[in-house]
């Protein structure tokens, strides 16, 4: 804190100790001011320590949030953004993309001394917004199943499935003629 600045309620950097333990995204309730405020940053991947197989961070977690007490409740809303490198569910290729989060939003009864973490909830967020089958492209063709050239780049000289080999004992069933009287 330099001369009369009035201490934050908000802190995103641990103070320096032996150790540094990234702290996240810490508000402290009692530091809001009766009409709310409004807190924008970056949390960086070392402090939203975010471990999804297939999933890398490609910078750090944007945040632009409002924060106000009513009723004894902490209510926070607002907008995340996060630059990740994931996986094609299709051609195994690794692609970068921006997932968002256009309405984040937390409650949570509070008391007045109270000191709030967000950043798991952030985290869980996140994740939530992750797509179940990520694609670099809506018309990736994905790999070959017989070669494993990816389609995208090359066409391969395999001949075109015959479907599940499983099911071929089938295709030798002879089936007697339905009788249509």
């Amino acid at each position: 804190m330099i001369g009369n600045e009035a201490p934050s309620p908000l802190e995103t950097k641990s103070s320096p100790t032996a150790r540094e333990i990234p702290m996240g995204l810490i508000i402290e309730v009692q530091k809001i001011p009766p009409a709310g405020m409004r807190i924008s940053g970056t949390l960086g991947p070392d402090e939203l320590d975010l471990e999804c197989e297939g999933v890398t961070m490609a910078g750090g977690l944007a945040y632009d949030l409002s924060v106000e007490v009513v009723s004894g409740e902490l209510i926070v809303r607002g907008r995340l953004r996060m630059p990740l490198e994931l996986i094609c569910s299709r051609c195994l290729s690794v692609f970068e993309t921006e997932i968002s989060v256009d309405r984040y939003s937390f409650s949570q009864a509070v008391k007045e001394l109270e000191i709030i973490d967000l950043t798991a909830n952030l985290r869980e967020d996140i994740i939530v917004a992750l797509p179940i089958k990520p694609l670099c492209a809506q018309k990736c063709k994905g790999i070959c199943a017989y070669c494993g050239k990816d389609l995208n780049l090359e066409r391969c000289s395999c001949a075109p499935g015959s479907g599940d080999a499983r099911w071929s004992a089938l295709e030798e069933l002879k089936l007697p003629p339905e009788n249509k009287e």
